[in-house]
Parts: C-alpha cells; structure tokens; sequence
C-alpha cells in the first residue's frame, strides 16, 4: 500500500487546481440544465409539468427556482464565491432529480445516475470548498 501512496506523491501539487477544474465542470453542468430548464426547449412551463408528473409541490415555483439557482450558480462557481452554500443548495436539488428520475425509470442507471454523479460533485465542494484559487480564500 505505501508504494500506491508513494506513486501517487506525484498529485500533490495540484489539489487547487482540480479544485478549479471541478468547479468549471460543475458550472458548465448546471448552466446547461438551467438554461434548459429557462430558456431552451423545455422552458420554465416544461420544466413546471415534468414536475407536476414526479410529484414534486408547486411545481411552476420550483421551477422557477431550480432553473434560476442553476443559473446564478455558474458564475458564483467559476469565481468561487459562496461554494460552499452554493453546492449545498445544488446537492439538495440534486437528491430531488435523483429521487425523481428513480421514481420515473425505477432504475439507477436509466437517467438517475447523471443527478446522483452532480450531487457527488456539489458534495465534494461541499466538503473540500472552492481551493486556493477562489474568491472565498479572501474572506
């Protein structure tokens, strides 16, 4: 096991920088399903009957706010500014579509698994914060 850990020695020097690229993928993720979900084919009345179909209250609301806080979080992201309240709102949104896309396919791997894959990305944001390389650092 030490030789892995040896082997591996090689990362160390880029924690930050995966930091920065995880939260550039995460931002690219959540502008596309919000803009999706705003202004692109499904638009906020799509989004508002998929909603209504899973169950989910309010669902014109929610709506609203999925698609509005995906939207606002791609440049808060991209800045690492707020990251962590930022992907814990995300993550909470995340185990909703899990839910709801389990619900719909009764299955882990028939469109669930992409929400559940945000939601490990929004954790490990959660957990680790934005790295050296943020706006939050000042602060």
């Amino acid at each position: 096991m030490g030789q892995l850990v040896n082997f591996l020695s090689f990362t160390n020097g880029y924690f930050d920088g995966v930091l920065v690229l995880v939260r550039i993928i995460a931002a690219l993720v959540f502008g596309s399903h919000g803009w999706f979900k705003s202004y692109g084919k499904q638009k906020f009345y799509g989004s508002a009957k998929r909603f209504a179909e899973h169950g989910i209250p309010f669902p014109l609301f929610f709506s609203y706010v999925t698609s509005i806080s995906q939207l606002v979080a791609v440049p808060l992201l991209l800045l690492g500014l707020f990251t962590r309240w930022i992907s814990l709102l995300l993550a909470v949104e995340m185990i909703v579509a899990t839910w709801a896309k389990y619900k719909e396919t009764n299955s882990i791997f028939d469109g669930a698994d992409l929400p559940l894959s945000d939601f490990a990305i929004c954790l490990l944001l959660m957990v680790l914060g934005p790295g050296a390389y943020s706006i939050d650092v000042l602060f």
